[in-house]
């Protein structure tokens, strides 16, 4: 049996606009093994977040044209219904977004959310999920778990928060975690914490992680691949020894460029009058 776990193939994605269309993937191809931590990479707007809604089923309008394939367990799941992929979000794919207080409904209580995402994996009472709810919050430190239950998100910190959004993504034992942007709201104590976190968790159940990031310190932190995204193109890939050690394209170097440093007061300035922006567009055929 294959250990493939999702492969992307010659995905592309566009937008109906009253200008005529926008298209924002071009020819995404991306592989993940299981158990495997793979990170994609890029400016805000380059197209990572949409890659992970495509994957999570979550872009269905009637303006929006999707092409290639999405093969996640042998199956492409590019257009299955609604029906289909509420079977498999939270159960087989989780998905962590990057402010976990915008990510709870601010209306219900903590026990109720994760009630909600029990229920994904099997029929079960208010009372066994609290307790099941419970065990795996003190599992990941907290130390007063029913206090956090009968709370609401807007009584959490940001660092508890997360831990919360990270424990009810991983409560089923997903195959496949989508981490977009995880701890780009959090201060760096608690992002390191929320990383480290992540990674016992996934590595205890086997669980391959996603990781949407535009941060390259998160991504020497915590993945074993790179994928480099630049305006809806797969720009440059490789383990992450190669991607740090030999970058190849120009906007890779960028952005290992801005990774901040004890020796230079100033980041690298890189904006579209700069040249190394007019080298990476040249390079990318857009």
């Amino acid at each position: 049996m294959s250990n493939k776990l999702l492969k992307i193939e010659d995905l592309e994605l566009s937008f109906k606009m009253y200008e005529g269309l926008s298209y924002v993937l071009k020819k995404i191809n991306l592989e993940l093994h299981k158990g495997e931590k793979v990170a994609l990479v890029g400016e805000s707007g380059s197209g990572k977040s949409v890659t992970t809604k495509l994957i999570l089923g979550l872009l269905n309008q009637k303006n929006v044209t999707k092409k290639g394939k999405i093969i996640f367990n042998d199956k492409n799941i590019l257009n299955l219904s609604q029906k289909e992929f509420k079977k498999i979000r939270g159960n087989n794919i989780s998905i962590i977004f990057q402010d976990p207080i915008a990510a709870l409904n601010p209306v219900f209580k903590i026990k109720d959310q994760f009630y909600e995402v029990n229920l994904n994996n099997k029929p079960m009472s208010k009372k066994e999920s609290f307790f099941i709810a419970s065990k795996a919050l003190e599992k990941v430190s907290i130390r007063d778990p029913e206090r956090v239950l009968e709370s609401y998100p807007f009584q959490l910190s940001g660092g508890l928060a997360q831990r919360v959004v990270i424990t009810m993504a991983m409560i089923n034992k997903p195959e496949l975690l989508l981490a977009d942007e995880p701890s780009t709201a959090l201060d760096v104590t608690i992002q390191n914490q929320a990383l480290d976190l992540m990674h016992d968790l996934t590595q205890e159940t086997n669980t391959a992680v996603l990781l949407i990031t535009h941060n390259m310190g998160v991504v020497r932190k915590f993945a074993e691949k790179v994928y480099v995204i630049f305006r809806g193109v797969i720009v440059e890939e490789g383990t992450k020894d190669q991607v740090f050690k030999n970058p190849g394209h120009p906007y890779t170097k960028a952005l290992l460029n801005s990774i901040p440093k004890l020796t230079n007061n100033q980041l690298p300035k890189f904006d579209e009058d700069s040249p190394d922006y007019a080298a990476i567009a040249k390079y990318t055929h857009r």
